[in-house]
């Protein structure tokens, strides 16, 4: 079970992926930072320390979700999995 001990030592991170930059993520990235840089742009000093504020706290969000949703997906494909090796013979879990 070489997967369980690399992620057990933390060579395997699902939340660190990479990705590529024509890719449709990595354009939506570039559209969000260009969209922020130009809002930005246009804010007091003021309103740049507030927008960081929300952005610390959508960004806290971002995790906490990002969390509870590998947490389910985990839970879900463990469940699928017993499901197919059960022949369905486990329903409730």
């Amino acid at each position: 079970m070489l997967l369980l001990e690399d992620l057990y030592l933390g060579d395997v991170r699902p939340s660190e992926r990479s990705y590529k930059r024509n890719s449709q993520y990595g354009k939506a990235l570039d559209e969000v930072v260009r969209a922020g840089d130009a809002l930005t742009n246009t804010l007091t000093e003021k309103q740049k320390e507030l927008f960081e504020d929300y952005m610390t706290a959508q960004r806290e969000v971002n995790v906490l979700t990002d969390c509870e949703t590998f947490i389910y997906s985990f839970r879900l494909a463990a469940k699928i999995m017993i499901d197919v090796l059960t022949e369905g013979q486990m329903r409730e879990i």
